[in-house]
Parts: structure tokens; sequence; C-alpha cells
């Protein structure tokens, strides 16, 4: 074989190296879209799913407040019931006296 025929075999060979080289570059790039593609989706899905929980937290936020107000009314009508009735026993005990 020639020398100029050795060159261009080598040159051929170094291509289709190339050639190959390019080809799996581009396989594994097509790959990496396509993962980052889902991760972008499961971001969406999960920024998505913490809005919805944000939601929820802040409307049992709400009904923890009112709740809370529920909570202080009764206890103040309670205290009232029961100022009353130690009123109501102590002119029983007056009365019972006389």
């Amino acid at each position: 074989m020639k020398k100029g025929e050795k060159g261009g075999k080598l040159l051929g060979e170094a291509i289709s190296d190339l050639d190959a080289e390019i080809s799996r570059m581009r396989k594994e790039k097509n790959s990496l879209s396509s993962e980052l593609k889902n991760i972008d989706k499961n971001l969406d899905n999960a920024l998505e799913i913490e809005k919805n929980l944000k939601g929820k937290i802040a409307k049992l936020d709400e009904k923890e407040a009112k709740l809370d107000d529920k909570k202080t009314k009764l206890k103040q009508k309670s205290e009232s019931v029961a100022e009353r009735l130690s009123k109501v026993k102590a002119i029983k005990e007056q009365l019972s006296e006389v």
C-alpha cells in the first residue's frame, strides 16, 4: 500500500471514529434533555402541590383562629355563669340564715 493510500485510510478511520463519537454524544445529549424535561415536569408538579398545600394550611389557620375565638368567648361565658352561680349561692346562704 502506498503512503497516500495509508493516509487516506487513516483519515477515513479517524472520520468514522469522529462520526461514531458525535453520534454517541448526540444520544447522550438527547437522553439528558429528556431527563431534564422530566425533572422540569416533576418540579412543576411539586410546585403545584406546594401551592395547594399552602392554600389548605391557610384555610386551616383561619379555622383555627375562629375556633380560638369561640373558645375564648365560651370561656368568658363560663366564667360569667360561674360568677352568677356563686352570687346566687351567696344570696341563698344569706337567706337561709335569716
